[in-house]
This record gives C-alpha cells, structure tokens and sequence, in this order.
C-alpha cells in the first residue's frame, strides 16, 4: 500500500472512531445503566500500567486484519456510551455526555490515543490488502511490525499524562 493511500485511510479512520464517538457520548440512559457504567469505568486502575494495559490490549485487537476495524468502531461507541454514563451519573458537574466529548477533545491524551487506534486500525485494513496482493512477507510485516512498536510507545505516553491528570483530580 503507498504512503499517500495509508494516510488518506488513516485520516477516514481517525474522522470515523472519532465520530462514532461523539454520537455515542450524546445517548441517553437510564440512571441504573449510568451508574453501572461508571462503576465499571472506575474500576479501572488509574495507573499508568493499569490505563496503558487496558488501551494497548484494545490496539492489539485492532490489528486483526477484518476483525480490528469493526473492533475500532465498536469500541469508540462503547467508550462514547461510557462518556455519557460518567456524565450522567455525575449530575453535579452540569456536563452532558457531548460537553464532556469536547473537552476531551482538547487533551492530547485524546490525540495520542486515537492516533494510535487509527493506526492499528489503518494497518489491519494494510495487512489485508498485502494478502490480497501477496506482498505481506516481503513489505508489509515491516510495517506492522514498526506499527505495533509506535502505537506502544504512544499508548505509554498517553498513559502516562492520563494517570497523571487522574491523580491531579483526585
């Protein structure tokens, strides 16, 4: 796959996951659901291990070729839904589920992280199309391999300011 098509896919995959998220983070839901929601999302280790387990797993994941790109969206919902349940359960911070969507939208923990979700995503949709040619095992491993090294670099980092920010709020 030429550079040029790997970044235009890589730009409709970030536009993508981020919309889907978006969308997500407007639902609705019942006060139960909300709190059960956020109950979950607290249970996650606010570490920079914990926080950068969970993502690179969720990277991983995206990888697979025809798996990884519906495994994006799925989870870009799933997390949008998750905004809207901290956001609901939460009535006292006066933010909804989109407000909330926008100001995570000003983090670079935002932007490190769906960075690197597009770029596992964009390489799965790589990894397909190299099969499809038959060019895996002389280019595209490279790719996948220097891939994987780059989204667990950024994953750490990202992991790093965000256990960083929760302890800051805590």
């Amino acid at each position: 796959m030429k550079l040029s098509s790997r970044v235009t896919v890589f730009i409709v995959v970030f536009i993508v996951l981020s919309v889907v998220l978006g969308y997500a983070s407007t639902n609705s839901l019942s006060q139960t659901d909300a709190q059960s929601i956020n109950s979950q999302v607290q249970g996650i280790q606010p570490t920079t291990i914990g926080i950068f387990t969970n993502n690179f797993r969720i990277a991983l994941l995206e990888f697979i070729p025809a798996f990884g790109p519906a495994f994006g969206v799925y989870t870009s919902y799933s997390t949008g839904v998750a905004i809207a349940a901290i956001a609901e359960a939460n009535p006292q911070s006066h933010i909804t589920g989109l407000e909330s969507f926008f100001l995570l939208l000003i983090t670079p923990i935002y932007w490190l992280e769906f960075f690197s979700y597009s770029l596992a995503v964009e390489e799965s949709i790589a990894v397909l199309v190299s099969i499809r040619n038959r060019d895996f095992l002389k280019t595209e491993w490279k790719w996948l391999v220097a891939s994987v090294l780059v989204v667990g670099a950024v994953l750490l980092v990202s992991a790093k300011l965000e256990a960083t920010l929760v302890g800051a709020v805590k």
